[in-house]
């Protein structure tokens, strides 16, 4: 079963704020299982699919392929995956499900209710 600590979360929130410090997050952990991370503002716009809507999920398997027309946002989006995902490994496989991570990962840029902000 996926788990991960808090111990884990405070290590992958402190690496992400000491790479990004221009920028403001939320990490924090989820019903055990995942880390919940949501880049809430920063110097560059994120949002590339509608901007206007203030929020979007990112696919932190497709992040290259989905973001190759924004090469600047593309490298910040998957270096905060990066810093996630380091010591996240297959656990154990699933005849029904395929493969189960020791814990997943959800990155967000902005929130419903609580939209990215460009700062300057």
């Amino acid at each position: 079963m996926p788990f991960i600590t808090t111990d884990r979360v405070k290590e992958i929130r402190n690496e992400i704020k000491k790479e990004f410090p221009q920028y403001k997050f939320s990490v924090r952990r989820e019903h055990h299982s995942s880390v919940y991370i949501i880049i809430k503002s920063g110097p560059v716009q994120l949002l590339t699919v509608n901007p206007e809507r203030g929020y979007e999920s990112v696919n932190h398997f497709y992040v290259q392929d989905h973001y190759a027309e924004t090469p600047q946002v593309r490298d910040i989006i998957q270096k905060v995956v990066d810093i996630a995902r380091k010591g996240q490994h297959e656990q154990f496989f699933d005849g029904d499900y395929g493969s189960v991570p020791n814990y997943y990962v959800n990155v967000h840029i902005g929130e419903w209710g609580k939209h990215y902000e460009v700062t300057k």
